[in-house]
């Protein structure tokens, strides 16, 4: 099996491509877009590299060698047409519903169309593979099996004609994607006028002051107006003792990353990579965001919300079919209120009127509709991101912890609470505030209230840090960053016996 490449991206994440990612992104590029047939006969195989080795097998001389499963493979690639029709049935009943005559004809038809675009690929190889899929290596993919997967599209699931993602692309830092239990998603028509923008602004904005990721289309007017205000609320805490409080934000695309749009706003895409957020979609490079596609990104940017906000609405909008797919998942759904005679108004008071939504009281202060004020999980220092001739990208940030001229790199912790006891043991010395297991674990209790940090695991993320060599655990108890100088010395009245947590 050839080596899987890792991926050059906007942040300090770099991410492996393996056989199940590549394998889902192809089982996308040939859908078209999400297919619930395509789903249900993932189900039934659970392997992507099975799955495609069987559609494909009319096409290819030879299942190619870098796919997983092979076992499998090699006993059902002889019998693939009656497998097929085995794993759509076992998994369209694993999904709770019942594959009859005419959704087998369907499987048929379908099976037809992926085979005729599937063919445009170069399965057999991996390098050419991965680098169509992933745009010459300027996008990562990730699947449900990535860390960095937000689990709520698993909820896509309970609608009967449209069905989950097989894997996201992106461009920034996947971790944003991950670093709020119940993000908040802002919506509202692209024609709003000053009191709709203030309203989204400054939700995105107080919404990321807490911590909480800010999540929305990327279009113009509403879904702008938040995105800029989530990126407001990072350029205030720049400066501050805890600059990474500040929640992140994403923009979900209807066609490829690559083809986002619309141009007005490619100023705001470069400050959201360049402030740590990520831009993301379904869809493999080189699809176009034709109009029937935007409904459909609706329901991820539903799915990844704890809380979607409809800002301000006609009463024929594209937010209002978000609304509705945030209404069928048990999403919070708030509406703005406004004038009763201004069409601009109609679909949000027609939201709250239906007893569909929840009225928003105030744009400036959203406490009674988000969780907990939080810093980002899975958090490190984003950079500015740069990308040279050679289409790899830089990182452009060093960390000034280290002495020994090696820049620190968080990205290949996996663990959520290792992650966040590394931003606080870094928010402790920029206060220049002693660390030790008790002060630690006091700042991540701080920091993490809607989190449950026990002694026992906390110990345990330390212990592994230190065994990683991460840090640097002194005799008296002084932990730092590995490699690390103390910005001062440490007062004699802080020396204790080393403790554990």
């Amino acid at each position: 099996m050839s080596e899987s490449p890792t991926l050059p991206t906007r942040n300090t994440h770099p991410l492996t491509l393996d056989a199940d990612v590549l394998s889902r992104a192809a089982l996308s590029f040939c859908t078209d877009g999400p297919d619930a047939l395509m789903f249900a006969a993932l189900k039934g195989s659970q392997s992507a590299s099975l799955l495609l080795s069987l559609i494909a097998a009319p096409i290819t001389a030879s299942p190619p060698d870098w796919l997983d499963d092979m076992d499998r493979i090699d006993a059902a690639i002889g019998k693939a047409p009656t497998e097929l029709d085995r794993l759509f049935i076992v998994g369209t009943a694993r999904w709770g519903r019942r594959a009859d005559a005419r959704g087998m004809e369907r499987f048929h038809a379908a099976l037809e169309r992926w085979r005729e675009r599937l063919a445009a690929l170069p399965l057999c190889g991996w390098e050419p593979l991965a680098d169509r899929l992933t745009f010459h290596g300027g996008q990562w993919i990730i699947g449900p099996a990535s860390p960095y997967w937000p689990h709520q599209l698993d909820d896509l699931a309970i609608r009967s004609d449209w069905a989950p993602p097989l894997c996201l692309w992106g461009m920034g830092d996947p971790a944003a994607l991950v670093s709020c239990d119940e993000p908040v998603a802002v919506v509202g028509s692209r024609d709003i006028n000053d009191y709709g923008r203030f309203v989204a602004r400054n939700v995105g904005l107080q919404a990321a002051r807490h911590g909480h990721l800010v999540v929305s289309g990327g279009a113009k007017g509403a879904d702008a107006a938040a995105h800029w205000g989530a990126l407001a609320a990072r350029e205030e805490r720049k400066d501050s003792d805890d600059p990474d409080h500040a929640g992140r934000t994403v923009a979900v695309f209807a066609g490829g990353v690559e083809r986002r749009g619309p141009s007005c706003n490619f100023r705001l895409f470069d400050a959201m990579l360049t402030a740590g957020g990520a831009l993301v979609s379904e869809m493999p490079p080189g699809t176009i965001p034709e109009a029937r596609r935007f409904l459909l990104r609706n329901r991820i940017i539903a799915a990844m919300a704890g809380v979607v906000v409809v800002a301000q609405a006609r009463h024929r909008s594209g937010a209002l079919n978000t609304a509705t797919w945030a209404a069928e998942m048990n999403r919070t759904l708030v509406a703005a209120p406004g004038d009763i005679d201004e069409p601009y108004n109609t679909g949000c008071n027609r939201l709250v009127h239906d007893g569909k939504a929840v009225l928003l009281a105030s744009a400036t202060d959203i406490g009674d509709i988000c969780h907990a004020e939080h810093t980002p999980y899975l958090s490190v220092t984003p950079c500015a991101a740069a990308v040279d001739e050679d289409n790899r990208f830089d990182t452009g940030h060093a960390d000034t912890d280290r002495t020994d001229g090696v820049t620190p790199n968080d990205s290949d912790i996996a663990d959520p609470l290792q992650s966040m006891m590394m931003t606080a043991i870094r928010a402790l010395r920029r206060r220049d505030t002693v660390c030790t297991a008790d002060t630690l674990l006091a700042e991540l209790r701080s920091r993490h209230p809607g989190k449950v940090i026990s002694v026992a695991g906390a110990q345990q993320a330390l212990t592994a840090l230190e065994t990683s060599g991460r840090i640097a655990v002194d005799a008296d108890g002084t932990i730092a960053i590995a490699g690390a100088t103390r910005a001062r010395p440490m007062p004699e009245d802080h020396l204790s016996v080393r403790h554990p947590l």
